[in-house]
């Protein structure tokens, strides 16, 4: 009988110690979960604003190019037809690439930050190429 009632005991004492390690990993996860959560919305509230700001810097060197092309065309009205014919076609290249970044810059959709910090990269390059070639034909004209 003793050993009925040892059995018992043992059953009991190991079942309340499996529920309350059950319990406490339960409580574990949901910490581990409400954590990353956070982490997520912080992660994201980054972005958003360091996209605005680059957004907001790219429009502006777009709008700057987009100037700067139209002032260079109105000045190839008065200039030589040398410089016409050497710069009309790469002016006209020029301002069709500066079109295209409005339209990538535009249709960018989030795609985690590693693709993010690619666009950032790549675009950034394609910027300023842009406006070397625009500096170069001003300094030639």
């Amino acid at each position: 009988m003793k050993t009925k009632e040892l059995v018992i005991v043992t059953v009991v004492l190991i079942g309340i110690f499996l529920f309350l390690g059950c319990n406490e990993k339960q409580e574990t996860a949901e910490q581990d979960v409400k954590d990353a959560s956070e982490d997520m919305m912080e992660a994201k509230a980054q972005y958003e604003n360091e996209w605005q700001q680059f957004k907001s810097n790219v429009e502006a060197a777009i709008i700057t190019n987009e100037q700067r092309i139209a002032d260079l065309k109105k000045e190839m009205e008065s200039t030589s037809d040398e410089f016409k014919t050497k710069y009309e076609n790469k002016i006209l290249t020029l301002e069709q690439k500066n079109i295209e970044l409005k339209k990538k810059l535009n249709e960018y959709t989030y795609d985690g930050k590693e693709g993010w910090q690619k666009f950032k990269q790549e675009f950034s390059d394609d910027i300023d190429g842009l406006e070397r070639s625009l500096n170069e034909i001003f300094e030639n004209k």
